[in-house]
C-alpha cells in the first residue's frame, strides 16, 4: 500500500456561528498554522491566542475553548491513482464530535474519539490539489444536549454530561487534573492508495505441555483485489523459524504455524522478554505485494487465578504467568499529559522505566484517561511490565441506550483489535468505580438478571454483556473482569473476593496510613496518600508572591476534594504539631508522610502474599504513578517523572527480596518476602539504637526465607524502650536488605541531630552515614535534576550508604531529614 501521512499543510480557526458553515469555512480570514496530530489549545498556545493553562489559575480564563467550535483543514496534492486503486482516508482518532468534507462533498462523521474512521475517497479525489475540512464540534454543549435528552445522571468528577460522550473522561476535570477540554485530530491521519489492503492481522499462540513449543495461528482479514497472504514467524534473534502461505478467500486467510524451542516473554525479574514478528504480506494475482504489516507478540501463558484462601474465607486473584503465581505490584497510570501528543516516545520510555526500575510489575491503564498509543504497550512488552487495561469508563452512571451501546462495542471492538497481540497485556476490566457508584446511590442489585437497561444502573449491559462478549469474541484467550473495584454478588469493598479500592486511608474516615495492612482487600487495586510536587517543578508554573503552602494558587493545584485539609491531617497526626507554612518545609513532610504510607501499605498487603494456597493478598497498585499536569497528588512521581520518596519507599517495599518491621508498642513483628523460585538463607542482624546513637542490643539469627513467599521472622527483641530504634540487616544473595523501625507518631519523638556525613566517593558517587538514627535523609543537588541510586534514607550508626548519582559533577548536595532543617556537603 502507498501512504501519504497528512501531517503537514493544515490550517485551523474557530467557527463563527453567524454565518453558515459553508461561507463560514470558506471565508479566507481567521486561518491559523495547525500541527497534526495535535489539539487546538496546543494550536492555540503556538499562534499566541492563548496563555498556558497550566500556569497559576490560567485553567480558569481557558474554559472558552471546549465551549467554541473549530474548523481544521488540509491541502494536499496526492499520487495519481493507478488502475484498480482505491484511495482511503483513514483517521485514527478524532476527537469528538467531527464532521468531515473531502473538496466540498460530505465524507463522514464521526462522535468517538476512540473510534478510527476510514473513509473511500476513490471518486472524491481530483487532479492536483485537494483539500479535507474538518469540523469539531463542541463536545461540552453536545453532552449538556444528550443530558437533557436522556437526564442528568450520577457521576464522581467532571460535568455530569460526560457520560454521554465518547471522549476521555479526564478532559472534564478530576481529583488531580485540570477541566481542559480538548478537540482536534489527536491520532494520525494518512491517505492510502492501494487495489487490497490488510484490514486486521490476529495472531493467536498456544503453548504445549511443557511450553517448549507453540502453535501459532494467524487470521488475516484483507478488503480488495487481494489473492494470497504468506506469513513469516522472525524469532527474537532476527531469524525466520516459521513461514506459510494461504489464499485469500472470501476475504480472509487462515495460516496455522508452530515453532519448537519456544523463547517464553517473561515478566520483569522472572526471564528474559523475549519477542516474536510475524511478518504478513498481502499479494495481487500476480504475486506483486500490495500491502504488508507485522505483529510483535509473545510467546507465554497468562491466567487469572481464583481459588480457595487456606483458612480464610472467599478466595484469592492471583495473576499466573507461565506457571508461576506473581506478587502484582505496580501502580495505575492516567495520561501524562492533558495534551497527549506532547508525550513523545522518550516521555513514555521515561515514565515506564520509572516504573520498571521500582520493581513494578503491573500497570493498570485507567479507566477515566484513553487507549493508550501502541508505544506504550510496545514498551511494556520490552519491559516486562503486565498491563491491566481497563475499558474507557469511570466513576460515572452510563447510558445504554441502543445507539451509545452500538458506539462502545465498535470502540471496544477496534481497541481490541489493536492491543491483543501485546503480551504484556494481562487483563480487560469493564470500568473503573462505577459499580461503586452504583451502589452509593442504590442503584445496583446484584441478583438483577434481567433487562439491565430499564434499570437504575444501565451500564451494567456494557459490563456485563456487551464488553465480555467482545472479549470473548476477539481475544478469548484473555481474562476479562466487569470492573475495578468488582466482587461477584457485592459489595465492592468486600475483603475477601475480586478487587478492592482501598481509599479507607484518606477519603471517608481518614483511617490512619498505618491501618493500611488490616485493610486489605484479595487484590488492592486502587490506593493512594497525595504529595505535593518537588519545589523546582512549582517554580516553573506559579508565580513567586503565590508560593506557599496554602495560597490560592496552590490550593487551585491542588484538584482532591479537601486536598489541603486532608494533606495536614496526616501531618499533624504523624509529624509535626501544625501545619507548616514554609513552602521547603510543606513538600517535604508531604512526601515525608506519602513515602511512610506506601511503606506501610505495599510492606504489610507483601506480607499476605503467604504460601502457595494461601494467598491472601496477590496485589496493590497505587495510585497513582504519574501526574498530568502540575499538582499536588497521589502521584509517586511529579509531573517532569520525577521521582518523590515515595517512589524509594515503593521500590524497596517491592525488592525482589525485602525485609518487612511493624512496631506495636513496645513490640516488633518482622518479615521476609522472597519471589525467587528458590529458598534463599541468610544471617540476619538485629540491633536496637537510642536516639543519641549509643548501641542498646544486638543480635543475630539464621533466616531461611522460603520460595516465592512470605516467610515471618521471630526477632525476640522486646520489649522495645521509647527511644529506642529497631534495626535489621542482612545481604541475601548478594543482595542488601535493611528495614528500621522508630517509635510513633514521629512527632512524639525529640530528634538529636543525627550526625550525617555525606562525603565524595567518586565524581558521580557519595557515600553516607550518620553518628545517631536518621529518619528520611532526603538528597538534592541544584540544576538539572538527579537520578539517585537511593534516597529518603533511614540510617543508623553503622550504615555507610554508596549512592551513584550520574551527572552530579562538582555540584553541591544537600540533605534535609525529619526533625532538622537542612545539611549541605
Amino acid at each position: 500500500m502507498r501512504k501519504l501521512a497528512l501531517d503537514t499543510g493544515w490550517t485551523f480557526k474557530q467557527r463563527d456561528p453567524t454565518r453558515v458553515p459553508a461561507a463560514d469555512a470558506a471565508h479566507v480570514s481567521g486561518w491559523l498554522p495547525a500541527n497534526v496530530p495535535g489539539g487546538v489549545h496546543l494550536d492555540l498556545i503556538a499562534a499566541g491566542q492563548l496563555e498556558d493553562p497550566f500556569v497559576d489559575m490560567r485553567e480558569k480564563t481557558s474554559q472558552w475553548v471546549g465551549e467554541r467550535d473549530w474548523w481544521y483543514r488540509c491541502r494536499f496534492t496526492p499520487p495519481e491513482l493507478r488502475p484498480g486503486e482505491r484511495a482511503t482516508l483513514d483517521f485514527e482518532g478524532l476527537d469528538t464530535f467531527a464532521t468531515v468534507w473531502v473538496n466540498g462533498l460530505p465524507a463522514a462523521t464521526s462522535d468517538n474519539m476512540f473510534v478510527p474512521l476510514q473513509i473511500d475517497v476513490t471518486r472524491m479525489l481530483q487532479p492536483g490539489e485537494n483539500e479535507v475540512l474538518l469540523l469539531f464540534e463542541s463536545a461540552l454543549r453536545i453532552g449538556h444536549a444528550l443530558e437533557s435528552r436522556y437526564g442528568q445522571r450520577a457521576v464522581w468528577n467532571g460535568d455530569a454530561s460526560r457520560v454521554f460522550v465518547r471522549k476521555a473522561q479526564y478532559h472534564y476535570g478530576w481529583d488531580w487534573g485540570p477541566i481542559l477540554m480538548a478537540a482536534g485530530v489527536w491520532r494520525p491521519v494518512a491517505l492510502g492508495l492501494s487495489p487490497a489492503r490488510i484490514d486486521d492481522a490476529h495472531v493467536e499462540t498456544r503453548l504445549n505441555a511443557g511450553r517448549s513449543a507453540a502453535a501459532i495461528n494467524v487470521t488475516v482479514n484483507v478488503s480488495g483485489a487481494a489473492n494470497a497472504v504468506a506469513v513469516e514467524i522472525v524469532d527474537p534473534d532476527g531469524r525466520v523459524v516459521a513461514a506459510g502461505e494461504d489464499a485469500a478467500r472470501n476475504g480472509q486467510a487462515r495460516i496455522a504455524l508452530g515453532v519448537d524451542g519456544a523463547r517464553l516473554w517473561q515478566p520483569r525479574g522472572y526471564g528474559e522478554q523475549a519477542l516474536y514478528t510475524a511478518r504478513v504480506v498481502l499479494r495481487d494475482a500476480a504475486s506483486a505485494i500490495v500491502d504488508s504489516t507485522t505483529r510483535r507478540f509473545g510467546l507465554r501463558d497468562v491466567r487469572l487465578v481464583q481459588a480457595p484462601v487456606r483458612g480464610e474465607p472467599g478466595s484469592s486473584f492471583t495473576f499466573e504467568v507461565n506457571g508461576v503465581e506473581l506478587f502484582c505490584g505496580g501502580a495505575n497510570w492516567i495520561p501524562a499529559d492533558n495534551f497527549t501528543t506532547r508525550i513523545d516516545p522518550a516521555r513514555y520510555r521515561r515514565w515506564l522505566e520509572l516504573a520498571a526500575n521500582a520493581n513494578m510489575r503491573m500497570v493498570r491503564v485507567w479507566g477515566g484517561g484513553i487507549f493508550e498509543e501502541d508505544v506504550f504497550y510496545d514498551l511494556c512488552d520490552e519491559l516486562g511490565l503486565l498491563v491491566w487495561q481497563d475499558f474507557l469508563f469511570g466513576c460515572g452512571m452510563y447510558p445504554a441506550h441502543p445507539e451509545f451501546i452500538d458506539s462502545v462495542r465498535r470502540e471496544a471492538e477496534a481497541q481490541v483489535r489493536r492491543l491483543r497481540h501485546h503480551p504484556s497485556l494481562a487483563l480487560w476490566a469493564g470500568n473503573n468505580e462505577d459499580y461503586q457508584i452504583a451502589e452509593s446511590t442504590r442503584a445496583y442489585d446484584p441478583a438483577f438478571q434481567g433487562d439491565f437497561t430499564q434499570t437504575a444502573f444501565p451500564g451494567r449491559e456494557l459490563y456485563e454483556r456487551t464488553l465480555p462478549e467482545v472479549v470473548a469474541r476477539l481475544d478469548p484467550g484473555r481474562a476479562y473482569w466487569p470492573g475495578s473495584p468488582y466482587t461477584p454478588n457485592g459489595p465492592t469493598s468486600d475483603q475477601t473476593v475480586g478487587d478492592r479500592h482501598t481509599w479507607d486511608v484518606w477519603h471517608g474516615a481518614m483511617a490512619d496510613y498505618q491501618d493500611y495492612p488490616r485493610l486489605e482487600g484479595r487484590f488492592v487495586s486502587e490506593f493512594g496518600m497525595a504529595s505535593a510536587p518537588r519545589r523546582a517543578l512549582i517554580d516553573r508554573y506559579v508565580s513567586a508572591s503565590e508560593r506557599a503552602p496554602r495560597s490560592e494558587t496552590m490550593d487551585w493545584h491542588n484538584k482532591a476534594e479537601g486536598g489541603p485539609r486532608r494533606i495536614a491531617t496526616y501531618m499533624i497526626r504523624n509529624i509535626c504539631a501544625a501545619e507548616p507554612t514554609d513552602l521547603d518545609d510543606y513538600i517535604y513532610l508531604s512526601q515525608f508522610n506519602q513515602a511512610e504510607a506506601m511503606t506501610y501499605a505495599f510492606a504489610g498487603w507483601r506480607r499476605r502474599w503467604g504460601t502457595p494456597g494461601g494467598r491472601a493478598v496477590s496485589g496493590a497498585l497505587v495510585w497513582q504513578l504519574n501526574d498530568c499536569w502540575p499538582v499536588t497528588s497521589w502521584a509517586i512521581a511529579d509531573y517532569d517523572a520525577v521521582p518523590k520518596p515515595a517512589w524509594y519507599a515503593t521500590r524497596r517495599a517491592l525488592a525482589p527480596i525485602a525485609l518487612g518491621l511493624r512496631r506495636r508498642g513496645g513490640q516488633a513483628e518482622a518479615w521476609v518476602v522472597n519471589e525467587s523460585p528458590i529458598d534463599v538463607s541468610f544471617d540476619l542482624q538485629v540491633r536496637t539504637w537510642a536516639l543519641d546513637g549509643a548501641p542498646r542490643r544486638v543480635s543475630q539469627r539464621p533466616v531461611t526465607a522460603l520460595a516465592n513467599a512470605a516467610t515471618e521472622i521471630d526477632i525476640d527483641i522486646t520489649p522495645l524502650g521509647d527511644d529506642e530504634v529497631l534495626s535489621l540487616r542482612a545481604v541475601a544473595s548478594g543482595y542488601p536488605l535493611a528495614a528500621s523501625a522508630w517509635r510513633e507518631p514521629y512527632k512524639s519523638l525529640v530528634l538529636p541531630d543525627p550526625g550525617l556525613l555525606i562525603t565524595r566517593s567518586g565524581p558521580d558517587s557519595l557515600k553516607v552515614s550518620a553518628a545517631r538514627p536518621a529518619k528520611g535523609v532526603w538528597l538534592e543537588a541544584p540544576g538539572p535534576d538527579i537520578e539517585w541510586s537511593d534516597n529518603f534514607l533511614d540510617l543508623c550508626p553503622g550504615d555507610a550508604l554508596e549512592i551513584h548519582a550520574p551527572g552530579l559533577g562538582d555540584r553541591p548536595v544537600s540533605a534535609r531529614w525529619l526533625g532538622d532543617r537542612r545539611f549541605s556537603a
